[in-house]
């Protein structure tokens, strides 16, 4: 399987290190405008050819598989562009700038026939997987009530994720969105009707000093705040919670700090992401479904190798994508909403018609 990888940041980097680790696959292309990165990633592989242009990348080679690792406001014409060549496209989350992009890239994988996969990664941490199997078992019964929340102590300065022109949003749109999907997956991708949050952006009253440089600073307007009620057509709801400016204090080297998980119920039992517990109910009592012995696990570069290896996988036996771009764009939607509804202030209705990427 030949593969170019767009985007040669971290995640680039890593999903070039992961899909090497791979029989049988050989990343041939790698592409990034900034020349350092470029040359970096390059260094790591045996032959790869490097590209400023993502669009001489997809000229020059006839490639199985292209990742998508850049910045969100690239996603779409990355994706359709490569769909046009005949190669699948696992890109990076979220699926794009806003849903609408995200029906067009849909539209394209369908007129090519090939595969778009999303980059949720979460949803393979072992303790993920543990979880979803449970849930496939039955044992938490018809799914009530999630909160999903994902806290940190820092500004994610190491990527323009401040910047909503290029992120379509900061701390839903670049890191809790993570656990919009994975609460979602938990529940089996029920059809969202309404929304209603509020956020705000509280640098640089909080984490100005931490700021890179006055640039960056000047640049930054995206939420770093942010509180969400969805509610689900089944009955379903979820609360979800981001922050970039938690008091969180930082671990014993200095490092920053985060806090996330979430708390799925179900009319039979109720499960916790980390640490990973699904507590159900006999004769009154509470006890303990999962062994003793199982250790948490949410580290995140496995789960991105787990995540691309499946996508391989998929690809060579015809499968769907394990994260489909169908259920990115019902993600996708959602996130829009809770935006839309923190703007007007008020709770915002999901018509049916924006899942509906065919028309």
């Amino acid at each position: 399987m030949k593969v170019g990888v767009i985007g040669c940041g971290f995640q680039g980097s890593l999903h070039v290190e992961c899909l090497q680790a791979l029989e049988d696959v050989e990343v041939v292309a790698v592409c990034d405008t900034d020349r350092s990165r470029l040359d970096e990633v390059r260094s790591t592989t045996r032959s790869a050819k490097g590209y400023a242009d993502y669009r001489d990348l997809l000229d020059r080679h006839a490639l199985d598989l292209v990742t998508v690792c850049t910045m969100p406001n690239h996603h779409m014409r990355m994706t359709v562009d490569a769909f046009a060549t005949g190669a699948h496209v696992l890109c990076e989350k979220p699926l794009a700038l806003d849903a609408s992009e995200g029906r067009e890239m849909l539209r394209a994988a369908a007129a090519a026939d090939r595969m778009l996969g999303i980059g949720f990664n979460m949803r393979f941490t072992p303790n993920a997987q543990i979880i979803k199997r449970h849930i496939e078992s039955g044992v938490l019964g018809r799914p009530l009530y999630t909160h999903a929340w994902a806290k940190s102590s820092q500004i994610p300065w190491w990527g323009e994720h401040y910047r909503k022109e290029l992120s379509g949003g900061g701390a839903l749109a670049a890191t809790a969105v993570h656990f919009l999907d994975l609460a979602l997956w938990f529940a089996g991708f029920p059809r969202p009707v309404a929304a209603s949050a509020s956020a705000a952006q509280v640098f640089p009253t909080k984490r100005g000093p931490t700021a890179p440089d006055t640039a960056s600073a000047g640049r930054y307007n995206v939420d770093d705040l942010l509180a969400a009620h969805l509610r689900f057509e089944d009955g379903f709801w979820m609360t979800l919670q981001g922050s970039w400016v938690d008091n969180i204090p930082s671990h014993a080297d200095g490092s920053p700090s985060w806090d996330y998980s979430l708390d799925a119920i179900g009319e039979s039992a109720q499960a916790v992401l980390d640490p990973p517990s699904i507590r159900g109910e006999r004769e009154g009592e509470i006890i303990e479904l999962l062994p003793p012995d199982t250790v948490s696990d949410v580290s995140f570069p496995p789960s991105v190798a787990s995540l691309i290896a499946e996508t391989v996988n998929a690809i060579r036996a015809g499968r769907d994508a394990p994260v489909t771009g169908e259920q990115a764009l019902v993600t996708q939607v959602i996130v829009d909403a809770i935006y839309e509804s923190a703007a007007a202030g008020a709770e915002v209705s999901i018509d049916p018609s924006e899942l509906d990427w065919s028309r």
